[in-house]
């Protein structure tokens, strides 16, 4: 029978480094889009830690992810390689054990790593409901899916020892959101202690450690505790509504207009957003930009626990999202087969003080793939040979002579939600994206979507296959190809000319 988790022992290797090496915590979050911070001008939600840790280090204007999917992006990220790469191409498939997630290289190191909340690197296993791991080089991990989640949840056994019993509360009539657990008892709440934890007794240890601390929300449902959401409800009418133009999913792939009765093509009308009147938008709205006041909370005791113990000055903070939520605009909520910036640029910020200039700022265009390469170098060390991101280190500390800038960004889609799409057979895509244009390409639908981004930033006319614009389509379908053939895997490395 499966085991939730290895039960192999926290042996550390010889260590390589200095005891006095930097620590890193990776703070991530959960279809967060990147216009969500006051640091990324939105005026409406409150979030004070998480714009401080901007002004301290640096904010990436324009990262992008490589899929608009949760595991694929994931796997992505930690590794440091594409999702065709990794062979993670869809929500439901599992890390080969192959694989080498920055925990795992950092633990060869020396490092002590940790792990807590959401790491959905793996479905759940059918007759246990947990999640199966590879050789993560993880010594600690707390683990939380889908809360309350099923028995294997560390955040339901905390709740079950706390006496605490896991409920959310309708708000009104709304079918839309609720309630949820109060800040103190929420899974939120849960995932920011075991950070506190871990770095709390790390401080006593002469090693460094690398923590991963992996936040669910905002993802949906949208149930903010109450304390966070009263005040948006107060003045609902102050929320803006999704933007949207009337129409505009007629010269689009189908699939978006299906999505908009109902969203993954479910058809039965799940977050229609065509169903939704104004107070329903604005109440979806409120709640998710709430559920992101409550992470700013939570990451502000993580950070404020991490200046008591003294480690505040040798710590790597990295914060960024798996991917972001359509949240209504362009007529769809949830995610899906979607490539607009509500989608797959997200917030980017890190922090490591007397190494990254206190408030820099950069538009470069960034993947997610880079940040592993990126941590590796922080820390003085090589990257590894299967990654094929590009290190943002040379940026970040004044070395701009070393450091490439990207000409565009890559991302792909390959029916990464089981189920979805059933009338148009699953959606395989891949999506390209400029200064100037955004293309991507439904491969098997025989569709697809242009933008000129100077002409059209909001993405609303789509010019596929107009005639005005047959060379430069071709060009970029060139260019995107090009992007294709440079994700085949760089592994095995290349020993000798024959």
């Amino acid at each position: 029978m499966t085991k939730v988790f290895s039960e192999q022992g926290p042996t550390l290797p010889s260590l390589h480094i200095m005891a006095n090496s930097p620590n890193v915590l990776w703070i991530t979050t959960d279809r967060q889009r990147f216009d969500t911070l006051g640091c990324y001008g939105n005026p409406h939600v409150a979030t004070p830690n998480l714009d401080r840790l901007a002004a301290e280090g640096a904010l990436f204007e324009r990262a992008f992810a490589q899929s608009p999917v949760c595991s694929p992006s994931r796997a992505s990220f930690l590794t440091g390689r594409y999702p065709r790469t990794t062979r993670v191409c869809r929500n439901g498939q599992a890390l080969p054990p192959t694989e080498r997630l920055i925990s795992r290289l950092l633990a060869d190191e020396g490092y002590m790593c940790g792990h807590g909340g959401k790491l959905h690197l793996a479905p759940g296993h059918v007759a246990e409901w947990c999640e199966r791991r590879i050789d993560d080089g993880y010594v600690v991990m707390d683990w939380s899916i889908w809360p309350p989640g099923p028995p294997a949840n560390a955040y339901a056994g905390w709740l079950v020892e706390k006496g605490v019993e896991f409920r959310r509360t309708p708000v009104g009539d709304s079918e839309y959101i609720f309630y949820g657990m109060p800040a103190e008892h929420s899974n939120a709440g849960w995932t920011a202690q075991r950070a506190i934890n871990f770095l709390t007794v790390s401080a006593t240890v002469d090693r460094p450690w690398f923590f991963t601390c992996s936040f669910e929300d905002p993802h949906e449902p949208f149930d903010p505790p109450r304390e966070f959401l009263d005040p948006y409800l107060a003045d609902l009418d102050q929320v803006p509504l999704p933007r949207y133009t009337p129409g505009e999913l007629e010269n689009k792939p189908a699939f978006q207009r299906h999505d908009r009765g109902g969203v993954w093509g479910s058809g039965a009308g799940h977050f229609a957003a065509d169903q939704m009147n104004d107070t329903d938008h604005r109440l979806i709205r409120a709640a998710y930009w709430a559920k992101i006041a409550h992470i700013d909370y939570q990451v502000g005791r993580v950070l404020e626990a991490l200046r008591a113990t003294g480690q505040e000055k040798n710590t790597l903070v990295l914060f960024n999202a798996d991917h972001g939520e359509m949240l209504g605009d362009h007529g769809i909520y949830f995610q899906g087969c979607y490539f607009y910036p509500e989608m797959i640029q997200v917030p980017l910020l890190l922090r490591l003080p007397g190494q990254i200039p206190a408030g820099f700022h950069t538009r470069y265009l960034v993947e997610l793939v880079d940040l592993a390469p990126t941590v590796l170098a922080a820390l003085g060390l090589p990257a590894y040979a299967g990654m094929q991101g590009r290190s943002l280190w040379p940026l970040l500390t004044g070395q701009s002579d070393a450091y490439e800038p990207r000409l565009d960004l890559y991302s792909e889609y390959y029916q990464s939600i089981p189920g979805g799409y059933r009338p148009f057979g699953g959606a395989y895509a891949t999506h390209l994206r400029s200064d100037h244009y955004a293309l991507t390409v439904a491969h098997n639908l025989s569709t697809g979507e242009l933008y000129d981004l100077q002409e059209d930033p909001g993405e609303v006319t789509n010019l596929w296959n107009q005639p005005q614009v047959r060379d430069l389509q071709s060009e970029l379908l060139v260019r995107l190809s090009t992007r294709m053939a440079e994700t085949i895997d760089p592994l095995p490395p290349t020993e000798a000319v024959a």
